[in-house]
């Protein structure tokens, strides 16, 4: 009877493993403050796995997802968590590192001129400020969100915050999707259509290299750029229908964070559900952190 209840216990912690829900550990500051190193997240597995696909991303919502670019099976790549900022029909804009009426608290590496000295890593650990450091001339930089802002200017009211952010129209080649006629970088970045299910675009020499890797390795075809001519399946186009759903991920703490900047759109095949608790920190089990919810 005791082998029973036993078997039976397994079982049942395996179906909430496999099909309601799964956990996975944060390793990166990319998601700061939402999520932090350390962070347990339990994921909504039930949402893409007992009933089939029945995943209904939202704008802001935090989302687990295969990391697309590993070259194996989906379900053995990578799982990476953003927050979801653009869904399949938007057409997306970063300006200074936001999205237009982002909501989220989210981190910037900033500049700050100390002039009287008094900061130092006792007061910034206290306010959880732990990516950055001091350089020359009483000078730092730090990775902070709005509050750590405010919280160091009640320190002393003499620190002088920049914002380190990329110049607008400044070229970054490793931003997606490495296109040098595009004046991207990681605080500016768009307009870029985000492909959905059904929809068809024109397609040619100006936007063919946002396009080619869905069409070559998440969509299945051929396709080439040959004098100014698009061909997909060996045949000449001039336009193309997507056959899923993509979305554009990035993390919270937007200057440590790789993400769809980098490299590009998430295939709906590729995410795995939506984050809903915080189950516990591995480096401070009992803290505020314990079944906290994720926003």
């Amino acid at each position: 009877m005791k082998i029973l209840k036993f078997i039976a216990a397994v079982g049942f912690a395996l179906f909430i493993k496999l099909f309601v829900f799964q956990p996975f550990v944060i390793p990166s500051s990319s998601m700061d403050k939402a999520l932090v190193k350390g962070d347990y997240v339990m994921v909504n597995t039930w949402q893409n796995a007992l009933f089939g696909n029945l995943l209904d991303i939202q704008l802001g919502e935090v989302v687990a997802f295969h990391y697309p670019l590993e070259k194996s099976a989906i379900k053995s790549k990578m799982v990476f968590i953003k927050r979801c900022v653009a869904l399949p029909g938007d057409s997306l804009i970063l300006e200074n590192g936001k999205v237009a009426l982002e909501q989220t608290k989210l981190q910037f590496d900033y500049l700050i001129a100390d002039p009287d000295g008094k900061l130092n890593w006792e007061i910034l650990k206290g306010l959880g400020i732990h990516l950055g450091g001091k350089a020359t001339n009483n000078r730092w930089l730090l990775s902070l969100d709005s509050i750590q802002i405010s919280a160091l200017i009640e320190v002393d009211q003499n620190l002088k915050f920049t914002l380190n952010s990329s110049p607008k129209d400044k070229i970054d080649l490793s931003t997606f999707p490495s296109d040098s006629t595009l004046k991207w970088n990681r605080d500016f970045f768009g307009p870029l259509y985000v492909p959905q299910k059904g929809a068809k675009i024109k397609i040619d020499y100006t936007n063919f290299s946002l396009y080619e890797k869905i069409i070559l390795d998440y969509e299945n075809h051929s396709c080439r750029l040959q004098d100014s001519v698009i061909y997909i399946d060996n045949k000449q186009t001039e336009t193309y229908t997507f056959s899923q759903n993509y979305y554009f991920m990035m993390g919270d703490n937007r200057h440590h964070s790789q993400d769809s900047r980098y490299w590009g759109f998430v295939p709906e095949d590729h995410l795995i559900g939506t984050c809903s608790r915080i189950l516990f920190n591995a480096d401070e089990f009992l803290s505020k952190r314990l079944l906290k919810r994720v926003y």
